[in-house]
C-alpha cells in the first residue's frame, strides 16, 4: 500500500480516499468524516494522483498538533505542512485498477459485520498476527467475548480470512482507534475497519492473497443482468453525490422493487458511480475518473457469452422448484449448467478448476441471459 495512488472523492462534507496494493490484492479506505475536517469551501467531485515520493516524505512529518492545508480540486491534490508544499496532479488510472474497483464493489456488496473490538482488544490482536499468520496462510477468526481466537479450521460462526499477514499496515494506527470492525462475506472475501470517530480506515482483503480483485469475475453476474433495466435510470438520475444510499430507502423513494435498485446499485458500482460502504450497509456516490463503456469489455468472458446467447447455443432443460438446468452447446462439446438461487454449477473445465470463486464461466453466463430474456430454446 506504500506505491498506492489515491482516488480522492469529496462528497457530504466527507473526504474519502481509495487505492489498491500493487497485487490489487487489497482494497483500502480512509474515510474522513465532516467533524475531522474544517473546510473553507466544500465542494463535489471525484479525482485520482499518483503520489510521488515528496508527497509521501511530506505528510510523514505530520504529527499530532502540527497543521495541515489540504486541497483537493478536479485534477490535483495539494498539502501545506508549514514546512512542505507539496502538489500531485491528476492521472490515468491503471488498466488493473479499472477492474479491481469494480470487482471489489461488487464483492463488497456482500459483506455483513461480524465482529466488533474495543480499541484495546483491536490492538492485541493486530500485534499478535506477525507472530502467529503468515502472509498466505487462510485461517478462521472465532468472537471469544472482546476478542478473536485464531483457527486453522472453520466453526460455527467463524469469519474466514485469507492472508491475514496483510493486515500489518493497521498497526501503525491501530493506537488511535477506539474500535476494530470485521465484515465477513460468503465470498471468502474479509474487511477490517478500524474506527475513529472522526475518521475510518478500512482493508478489504482478497480471498487469498494470492488473487487480486481485478481477475475475481464476481461482477460479470451483475453485467449480464438485464432485470435492472427498469429501475436502472430511476437509480442513475436519483444519484446526487450522497454519503449514505441504502437500497431500501431508495426503492422506497422511487416506488420500485428493492431488487431492481439492488441490480441497479450493482451495476452502477461495476461502472465506477458508487462505492460500497459496509459500515453503514448502503452505498456512496461518487464518479470514478475513467470510461464507462470500457468495463464490460475488459471482460472477455461476458462478450462469450454474450456470443453463445445469439448464437442461439442455450437449449434449457425442464426446470424443477426453482432450478435451472440447460445444455449449451460449442464447437468443441456441450455443457450441462445448472442454476438455483445464486449458486451455479457446469460440467466445463474451466468451472471444475475454480469451482465458481473466480465468477461464472461464460456457459453459465449466457444460461444466465437467455433466462432473463425468456428465449431460451428447448
Amino acid at each position: 500500500i506504500r506505491a498506492a495512488d489515491p482516488v480522492v472523492t469529496a462528497a457530504g462534507g466527507r473526504l474519502r480516499f481509495e487505492v489498491f496494493s500493487q497485487c490489487c490484492g487489497v482494497y483500502a479506505r480512509a474515510d474522513m468524516m465532516p467533524d475531522m475536517l474544517n473546510a473553507d469551501t466544500f465542494g463535489k467531485g471525484t479525482t485520482n494522483v499518483d503520489f510521488n515520493p515528496p508527497m509521501r516524505a511530506a505528510l510523514s512529518k505530520v504529527r499530532a498538533g502540527s497543521p495541515l492545508d489540504l486541497k483537493v480540486t478536479p485534477d490535483a491534490v495539494a498539502i501545506d505542512t508549514g514546512h512542505d508544499q507539496e502538489t500531485e496532479h491528476k492521472v490515468d488510472l491503471p488498466v488493473r485498477w479499472l477492474k479491481g474497483f469494480a470487482e471489489v464493489q461488487a464483492l463488497a456488496a456482500g459483506l455483513e459485520r461480524a465482529a466488533t473490538l474495543p480499541g484495546p482488544a483491536a490492538r492485541q490482536f493486530l500485534g499478535g498476527l506477525s507472530n502467529q499468520v503468515k502472509a498466505r496462510d487462510k485461517a478462521w477468526l472465532i468472537p471469544s467475548g472482546n476478542s478473536l481466537r485464531l483457527s486453522q479450521r472453520a466453526a460455527d460462526n467463524a469469519i474466514a480470512a485469507g492472508g491475514l499477514g496483510r493486515l500489518i499496515a493497521m498497526k501503525p494506527l491501530a493506537r488511535h482507534a477506539e474500535a476494530l470492525h470485521i465484515y465477513a462475506s460468503s465470498s471468502g472475501i474479509s474487511a477490517f475497519e478500524l474506527d475513529f470517530g472522526s475518521a475510518r480506515f478500512m482493508l478489504v482483503l482478497s480471498a487469498a492473497a494470492s488473487r487480486g480483485f481485478s481477475g475475481e469475475g464476481q461482477l460479470l453476474k451483475a453485467l449480464s443482468a438485464s432485470n435492472a433495466d427498469a429501475a436502472l435510470a430511476r437509480v442513475r438520475a436519483a444519484l446526487a453525490w450522497q454519503s449514505g444510499i441504502r437500497v431500501d430507502d431508495l426503492a422506497r423513494d422511487l416506488k420500485a422493487p428493492e431488487q431492481q435498485v439492488d441490480t441497479a446499485l450493482s451495476l452502477l458500482a461495476a461502472q465506477g458511480l458508487v462505492g460500497v460502504d459496509p459500515h453503514e450497509r448502503g452505498y456512496f456516490h461518487r464518479v470514478l475518473p475513467f470510461d464507462l463503456s470500457r468495463i464490460e469489455g475488459l471482460h472477455p468472458r461476458l462478450k462469450a457469452a454474450r456470443a453463445l446467447f445469439a448464437d442461439g447455443a442455450v437449449i434449457n432443460e425442464k426446470a424443477a422448484r426453482g432450478v435451472v438446468r440447460s445444455k449449451v452447446r460449442t464447437r468443441d462439446a456441450t455443457h450441462r449448467v445448472q442454476l438455483e438461487d445464486d449458486d451455479f454449477k457446469c460440467t466445463c473445465v474451466w468451472h471444475s478448476r475454480t469451482l465458481g470463486q473466480s465468477g461464472p464461466c461464460k456457459h453459465v453466463l449466457a444460461t444466465m441471459i437467455a433466462n432473463q430474456e425468456g428465449t431460451a430454446g428447448s
